[in-house]
């Protein structure tokens, strides 16, 4: 009579006890995890279909595009949002924003190793904003001296910095101390000063500065110059001087020159650019949609969320509003279609056509209070929102449900090594018998 193997037999009768739930269980989670990830690829479709036409949607952008160009370049660029008016304006560039800088009338044999004073301080004033460098605290390594290089690095990185830079530039074998506004204009000129250090040199130094660049603010003049509306700026772009148009000077002209000719009008191109992004937002959106909804077939595998009403309800809605009305037209109006499959294309001159003869009614349709887009981010806030969203809720729920599972397989864990325990005691018990019986028997042959 041949032994048992008492592990091999324990170990395969406690996985049958336990492999029915073991499956059941892992075919639970698997579809709970397969859900939970397919309404998680929902959700950021969906958020990311609601980022393109909010960028669509806003006071500055608009499914109808414009354009800023001028009559000769380098002198200024323009750019057009989606406010700006169609006209022509004249602009002459007199003068450019300049940023302050100085140099400080420090000694000609300066250094970065030049000590400077450990007492005092060094005073600075830019825009109303103060700072009062306490020199004690230069000396950083608190060996009692402190150097030039030491100051450069104290004074750009106090935290009360109004806006200064300090550098040593270097020029012809000699050092200069530089400091230099970080912003232009004339609100922005640097002031500076020291005192109570009790070396004339380096008081001295900061009281008789040589001015390297001028603050000056940007001059432009709308119309001709000295005849026109003169404008002026801290710095050189000049945001909203006409509705919806920025400006950024980059040259100034010479004085008695002709302005130059800024026109901005609807950029025809970059329109339907804006169209073709949001139909390949939708298109693909309805795609990752269809994709996990799928009832499958011989060639494609039955999505996760083939019968979740939730999602079917968000396509239809989503489809259903498309296909709507605002402000008495339809896509189709404008050259847009959705074929037989829910999916959008565009019909190019169709569309060219709705561009030449009523931009107006273009923008209208999806722009503005309760048009399109408007309509369509207002639909998907209950999904999207960040607290009490219905996709969080469902999402919540289902990771509940595998929690549940984890749990039930925990048990089934400790259900086994029971079962093990016991079968290993009674096949070690039935394993011994058999040895003694087989020792019996052969003192008998």
């Amino acid at each position: 009579m041949s032994s048992l193997d008492p592990i091999t037999m324990a170990t395969q009768l406690a996985t049958f006890d336990v492999q029915s739930f073991q499956q059941r269980y892992q075919t639970q989670a698997n579809q709970y995890q397969s859900q939970l990830k397919a309404l998680g690829d929902i959700e950021s479709a969906l958020r990311e279909f609601r980022t393109t036409i909010n960028e669509m949607n806003s006071s500055t952008s608009s499914i109808l595009q414009n354009s800023a160009t001028v009559s000769q370049d380098g002198f200024f660029s323009a750019t057009a949002d989606a406010g700006a008016l169609s006209g022509s304006y004249q602009i002459f560039v007199e003068q450019l924003a300049t940023a302050h800088q100085i140099s400080a009338g420090m000694p000609a044999d300066l250094d970065a190793t030049t000590q400077v004073p450990t007492t005092g301080t060094l005073d600075f004033s830019v825009n109303g904003e103060t700072m009062s460098l306490d020199l004690s605290t230069v000396d950083t390594d608190g060996d009692g001296t402190a150097t030039v290089a030491d100051l450069v690095s104290a004074i750009n990185n106090d935290s009360t910095n109004p806006g200064v830079n300090a550098t040593l530039v270097r020029s012809n074998g000699q050092t200069y101390f530089m400091l230099s506004s970080t912003e232009t204009g004339v609100a922005n000129r640097i002031n500076v000063s020291a005192s109570g250090t009790g070396q004339t040199w380096f008081e001295d130094a900061f009281s008789n500065v040589t001015e390297i660049s001028a603050a000056q603010d940007a001059t432009i003049w709308l119309g001709a110059q000295g005849t026109g509306l003169q404008l002026t700026n801290s710095s050189n772009t000049f945001s909203g001087v006409i509705d919806g148009v920025d400006l950024t000077v980059s040259q100034a002209q010479t004085s008695g020159e002709a302005p130059l000719t800024l026109s901005v009008g609807t950029d025809d191109e970059a329109t339907k650019e804006q169209m073709n992004g949001f139909i390949d937002a939708y298109n693909s959106l309805i795609s990752k949609i269809d994709s996990l909804t799928g009832i499958g077939d011989e060639n494609t595998a039955r999505g996760a969320l083939a019968s979740d009403p939730t999602v079917r309800s968000i396509k239809s809605q989503i489809q259903s509003m498309v296909r709507g009305q605002f402000d008495g037209m339809r896509l189709s109006d404008l050259g847009l279609e959705i074929s037989r499959d829910g999916k959008m294309s565009i019909d190019n001159d169709k569309f060219e056509q709705a561009q030449s003869t009523n931009g107006a009614a273009l923008e209208s349709f999806f722009n503005g209070d309760g048009n399109l887009f408007d309509s369509m981010d207002e639909l998907l806030n209950p999904y999207l929102k960040f607290s009490g969203s219905l996709f969080a809720s469902r999402k919540d729920s289902l990771q509940q449900s595998i929690d549940r599972i984890d749990d039930k397989q925990a048990s089934l864990e400790r259900k086994y090594d029971m079962a093990y325990d016991r079968y290993l005691r009674q096949f070690t018990q039935m394993n011994q018998l058999m040895t003694q019986m087989n020792q019996t028997m052969s003192m008998f042959s």
